[in-house]
């Protein structure tokens, strides 16, 4: 009979075990899973979560910026041979026409230079730049810029020549300034003018 009862008292202590571990949130893993795992719903799962370590690869999508080099510094801007070199565009601007002196009103006169300024001068600031646009980072610490055009009898710009260097004029000097010079109007005169304002790189 006492046998009996240490048996009875045995088991009944494996229960009590049992049911421990299961209520202490092994949830029916009876202390099977390992290092690194844990038991959730009669499976053993991995602990947590693995995270990528980060990568020293650059993104093939992320581009560099431009004007930059590898260190995030800006890259000099080298000259090309040629860069410097005066390279006129645009149309050819003829001769000036001979005006008739012996005609009345705006038919017997011509433009003065006042008059020239006066429509000229404004347009200055929006040249100037169409000249740094053009120039952008490049080191040319000299050279000039010579805008032609010219002035119909009636007042409008017909032809514009824009000379400078090609550095400039490969990155679109002339037809900027061409889009400024075109717009002027200028008062009526006896006939056409031509007329050249001159731009220094310093």
């Amino acid at each position: 009979m006492l046998r009996v009862l240490i048996g009875v008292l045995i088991g009944a202590g494996l229960l009590a075990g049992v049911a421990y571990v299961w209520m202490r949130g092994d949830n029916g893993c009876l202390g099977r899973c390992g290092d690194g795992t844990r038991c959730d719903d009669h499976r053993c799962i991995a602990a947590a979560d693995v995270k990528l370590a980060p990568t020293d690869k650059k993104d093939p999508h992320r581009r560099r910026r431009h004007g930059t080099d590898t260190a995030g510094a800006p890259s000099e801007v080298q000259l090309k041979p040629g860069d410097e070199k005066m390279v006129a565009q645009g149309d050819t601007l003829g001769r000036p026409e001979r005006i008739d002196m012996t005609k009345d009103g705006d038919d017997a006169r011509e433009l003065s230079q006042d008059e020239l300024d006066r429509v000229f001068r404004p347009q200055e600031s929006s040249i100037l730049r169409c000249i740094t646009d053009a120039l952008g980072d490049a080191p040319l610490e000299s050279g000039k810029v010579e805008v032609g055009f010219r002035v119909e009898s009636k007042g409008s710009v017909s032809r514009v020549r824009v000379e400078g260097p090609q550095l400039l004029q490969r990155n679109g000097l002339s037809k900027c300034v061409r889009s400024l010079v075109v717009s002027l109007h200028f008062p009526p005169s006896g006939g056409a003018s031509v007329v050249t304002y001159p731009f220094e790189l310093k």
